[in-house]
């Protein structure tokens, strides 16, 4: 995710625009517009932060075969994904929008960089989730596979995070339309290779 926003402050911007009438232009003065927009980024960045350390759980619930550490993390991925709104990545769109219009300088290439798109959401079909579920045997990927799919799709959960956060700061709606309905995607293939890899351990696991 991009950093570029620790390197600006209030400081280093410029001054808005000298306009006779620049007192009635913005309902907001621009100090506190520019610091509800840090405020934005930073709760955006902590999710961000956790969708990190939720990667690290996972890596630590599949080395240790923790069945109970793996579901609670799939579980918090999914909540962030459901808790997630689209809404809150177009507001950012616009709040650098209106700090660009008056004058700040967020949209200058010493401030942006290009946000990479995350790759498209690689899936397990349902059909395979339910058969496996009705007889164990019946599975057609190796345990490995899953746990391979998971790391995956944890990575790429992240990498969209990140996606929406800074093609947001450089107002690239387009790439927020695209990477936002990853999330739910991502979430729920994780569910599937989460059941999948359950059932499929279920004899070397330990009692929960």
């Amino acid at each position: 995710m991009s950093d570029h926003v620790n390197q600006l402050s209030f400081d280093d911007v410029n001054n808005e625009p000298d306009l006779e009438d620049s007192d009635d232009c913005w309902l907001i003065p621009l100090d506190d517009f520019f610091q509800a927009w840090k405020s934005s980024i930073e709760r955006l960045r902590i999710t961000g932060g956790r969708i990190a350390a939720l990667t690290d759980d996972l890596e630590k619930a599949l080395t240790s075969h923790d069945a109970r550490l793996l579901d609670q993390t799939v579980t918090e991925l999914r909540e962030i994904s459901e808790c997630a709104r689209e809404s809150d990545f177009t507001s950012l769109c616009l709040e650098t929008a209106e700090l660009h219009n008056r004058g700040t300088g967020v949209l200058d290439p010493d401030h942006t960089q290009t946000p990479k798109k995350s790759p498209f959401v690689r899936v397990i079909p349902q059909w395979e989730v339910t058969l496996a579920t009705q007889d164990r045997e019946l599975q057609s990927r190796h345990i490995v596979a899953y746990e391979v799919h998971l790391r995956q799709t944890f990575t790429h959960f992240q990498d969209a995070w990140a996606a929406l956060v800074d093609g947001a700061l450089i107002c690239d709606f387009v790439m927020v339309e695209g990477e936002f309905p990853k999330l739910g995607d991502l979430a729920r293939e994780a569910q599937k290779a989460r059941k999948m890899w359950t059932e499929a351990m279920r004899p070397w696991l330990a009692p929960q």
